[in-house]
């Protein structure tokens, strides 16, 4: 049973193998992990630095190698100059969610989101006792203008925004950027965290990142989970101003110390190697096949296709949480309610296409016979 609206797609994930695992036939497009294996190199990169007797603790900021590949990858990406001590390896990304908000914000500092958003951010500001405001994007991911000026003040801090979006699959625009930037220079206290751990997941378009824009001002975030597979791993980084960063190797070191030190070697041969890189092109080539056998399943419901991310975000004309549960209780089909993104989606479903096509053409069966 879905209960609340605190339950994660994690959750929901684990309640679909607990039935699985009794023999019922559940089919999950709940969680947002690739299906694909991790790359045979990547493996070996991090078996090889276990029998190297690299297992000690690790520099709380990051292996000095993983910082330089980064570095080299990102420079190369955003066209801007990136240095290794800019970057500060987490954990997976979602602490530097936590590292950002916690280090930026004061109790009567003001955040604002953007719907629908991944349920980390408010979750944070909510643990934090840090105010927070949300915007409704268009369904096309455009920021409506008038309700973000409308909300902008001097207590504002921070700005959380995700392209590619999950779960709208919406891109960042020229419109957007545009509008961003120009808040940027007019309130000069305010920061953006931009959440980009889907940049290499796009089918159509180009992935705009703000940070190219302003890196003094905006941090950051990238994953190695959907781009290289390693979601168990939990391997991650952020790119944050220098200003903000010292405090937080410090408060990493105290913490967790950092990753676990062969997996991010394992991070460095993601970044580097050319079979890799072959890798992931293949991959992303099969998600979007996937992303139009599903459009076909489901055109009557979505008016596009999504242009990045894995994920279609669909309106039904029901309860979400109430909607899931039949799903998963009586046609063993886990769904992620579109609850978790905001409440402005109380009437919505995500549906992950990070599955095989065998297993998307029954789910979809199974879901378009519930409607």
């Amino acid at each position: 049973m879905i209960e609340n609206k605190l339950i994660t797609a994690i959750e929901i994930e684990a309640k679909a193998k607990e039935l699985k695992s009794k023999g019922y036939p559940v089919i999950s497009l709940a969680i947002g992990e690739p299906d694909f294996p991790i790359h045979e190199n990547i493996k070996k990169s991090i078996n090889k630095a276990i029998l190297e007797n690299k297992n000690y603790y690790p520099n709380p900021q990051g292996v000095v190698e993983l910082r330089e590949a980064i570095a080299e990858y990102e420079t190369k990406r955003k066209k801007i100059h990136i240095s290794p001590d800019e970057i500060l390896i987490t954990a997976g990304g979602k602490p530097v969610i936590f590292y950002t908000i916690f280090s930026l914000c004061n109790s009567d500092d003001e955040v604002i989101l953007f719907e629908p958003y991944y349920l980390v951010y408010p979750y944070w500001c909510k643990v934090l006792n840090i105010k927070y405001h949300t915007i409704k994007l268009n369904e096309d991911g455009l920021i409506p203008k008038d309700q973000l000026l409308k909300h902008l003040n001097n207590k504002t801090r921070l700005l959380i925004i995700n392209y590619p979006n999950n779960p709208q699959g919406s891109l960042m625009t020229e419109e957007n950027l545009e509008l961003l930037l120009e808040v940027l220079d007019k309130y000069p206290r305010i920061y953006i965290l931009s959440d980009e751990v889907y940049s290499e997941l796009v089918y159509e378009g180009e992935h705009i990142s703000i940070f190219s824009y302003n890196k003094n001002r905006v941090i950051l975030l990238e994953s190695f989970s959907k781009t290289f597979c390693m979601t168990g791993l939990r391997l991650g980084y952020g790119i944050f101003p220098k200003e903000i960063i010292k405090n937080l190797v410090t408060f990493n070191s105290n913490l967790i110390t950092g990753p676990t030190t062969p997996i991010q070697y394992g991070g460095i041969t993601a970044l580097k190697d050319n079979e890799v890189k072959n890798y992931v092109n293949f991959m992303r080539e099969e998600f979007k096949k996937r992303r139009d056998f599903v459009y076909e399943k489901l055109k009557i419901l979505v008016k596009f296709k999504p242009k990045g991310a894995f994920y279609y975000f669909i309106e039904i004309p029901y309860d979400s949480l109430e909607f899931c549960n039949k799903a998963l209780n009586e046609k063993f089909l886990a769904l992620t309610p579109g609850s978790l993104f905001g409440d402005s989606f109380k009437n919505y479903v995500r549906i992950s296409f990070a599955n095989s096509m065998e297993n998307l053409d029954e789910g979809l069966s199974r879901f378009l016979s519930l409607l």
